[in-house]
């Protein structure tokens, strides 16, 4: 069975320096590696206005930050140049489902695993996954406003989930 480490996308600045939140959620997959070396890791993120309007895909910042600590390029699947967290599933499935059944491990921060797993378990039921929260070095006030949006994100979420199911 195939380890693959899903890494969550967050945010980077106009200069490609990741967010704390991006950076916590590298070190924890850095961690799982570390136990695992086998371990194939896919990175999620592309472009948008809210977290990221480089030049550069987010996934591939990640991807960068991941290799100068010693993650060989070869143990990186595609990226998914997701734009939102539907997304992130939407467009690791492929990859997954091409592999022998993989065991997944999917990082986000600790505020958004429960819509993580909302949509990954919708998204693909089929796959084996476990739900690995990075902590969020961030001040209580940014905290607590990224929880909020959390409870708004998942409502909209479970409607667009719904929606996307009764039309296939």
């Amino acid at each position: 069975m195939e380890k693959v480490i899903i890494v969550l996308g967050h945010k980077n600045d106009n200069q490609g320096n990741l967010s704390p939140l991006s950076i916590a959620r590298c070190e924890l997959a850095l961690d799982i590696f570390k136990q695992q070396q086998n371990a194939r890791l896919i990175c999620t993120g592309g472009y948008g206005d809210n977290f990221n309007q480089t030049a550069i895909a987010h996934s591939n910042i990640n991807k960068q930050y991941l290799i100068s600590k010693g993650i060989q390029a070869e143990h990186f699947l595609p990226s998914a140049l997701s734009r939102f967290t539907i997304e992130d599933a939407t467009l690791s499935y492929p990859v997954l489902k091409q592999l022998n059944s993989p065991q997944v491990d999917i990082i986000s921060s600790d505020f958004h695993i429960p819509r993580v797993q909302l949509i990954f378990d919708k998204v693909m039921p089929s796959i084996s996954k476990n739900y690995l929260s990075a902590p969020s070095p961030i001040s209580v006030q940014e905290l607590s406003k990224l929880k909020k949006h959390e409870v708004f994100a998942i409502k909209r979420d479970k409607e667009a989930l719904i929606t996307e199911t009764n039309n296939t």
